[in-house]
């Protein structure tokens, strides 16, 4: 399991909807009905921000921002693993 995967729990996805980013709550939502394919609420779940996306003619600033801060912080923790601390995104 990776770390991010770690935090793809129902709690997470459910704070991102709250919060407006929807393509972040969608990606933990098939995450979890991956996990859980008999799990009927997270089914629907991801339908329902999948037809949030739908309504977006695109990515909002707030989402956009996420994804940056996430590429981001998986780019340190490649740098890390690979022993090249300090290198890399800084």
């Amino acid at each position: 399991m990776t770390t991010l995967s770690a935090l793809y729990t129902a709690t997470m996805a459910k704070l991102y909807a709250d919060q407006g980013y929807w393509r972040k709550a969608a990606d933990i939502y098939r995450h979890l009905v991956r996990q859980n394919p008999h799990r009927q609420d997270f089914k629907d779940a991801l339908a329902s921000a999948e037809a949030q996306i739908e309504g977006q003619s695109r990515p909002n600033w707030r989402e956009l921002r996420l994804l940056v801060n996430e590429w981001i912080s998986l780019q340190k923790e490649y740098s890390r693993r690979k022993g090249g601390e300090g290198k890399g995104v800084s």
